[in-house]
């Protein structure tokens, strides 16, 4: 059990996230290191071949979103099949190359970070969003009242998506803040 592993299943936890784990590892020695991390049994998983871990993500794709994290040739199907694969430092060619995203540091600390960089990034898109819409609805009612020329309102148009660019260049959502 890697040192960081139960700071890591705590702050995913807190964040809303059920976790488990699918090894292919002998089923005693799985239910031993989940009940050691707090894993909740029906979520942990022993002794899987690459079939079993691609059974086990499809079947909770029906209840929410999937993120399976992996390092081996036997996680690539169920890493390719999950919402959102993450293939970790020092894996085999075959996760890397079916994850949606490789981890270059160990560890899994740097899932958390991944984590929270990507909710930044959900909050500067629909901030952005939100600006957008608005800057829009309203150069557009000044523009249809006769308050705003038309041709102020074309001009005006690139000025936004300038804005909301600008927005996007300062917030810092990967690599700290």
């Amino acid at each position: 059990i890697r040192d960081e592993a139960s700071e890591a299943i705590g702050a995913l936890r807190t964040r809303g996230w059920r976790v488990g784990v699918l090894s292919g590892d002998d089923p005693r020695v799985v239910e031993v290191v989940g009940a050691r991390l707090g894993i909740e049994p029906a979520l942990t998983f022993g002794g899987c071949d690459p079939e079993a871990k691609l059974r086990v993500v499809r079947e909770h794709l029906g209840d929410r979103p999937v993120v399976m994290v992996g390092d081996g040739v036997n996680d690539a199907a169920a890493l390719a099949a999950a919402s959102v694969g993450i293939a970790v430092h020092g894996g085999a060619e075959a996760s890397m190359a079916a994850a949606d995203v490789y981890l270059g540091a160990p560890g899994l600390l740097p899932v958390l970070e991944l984590i929270d960089a990507s909710r930044r990034t959900m909050g500067v898109i629909r901030r952005n969003l939100a600006f957008s819409l608005l800057y829009n609805l309203l150069a557009a009612t000044l523009a249809i009242s006769g308050v705003l020329s038309p041709l102020i309102a074309a001009i005006l148009m690139p000025i936004s998506s300038l804005t909301v660019l600008a927005s996007s260049v300062r917030v810092r959502t990967f690599g700290g803040r």
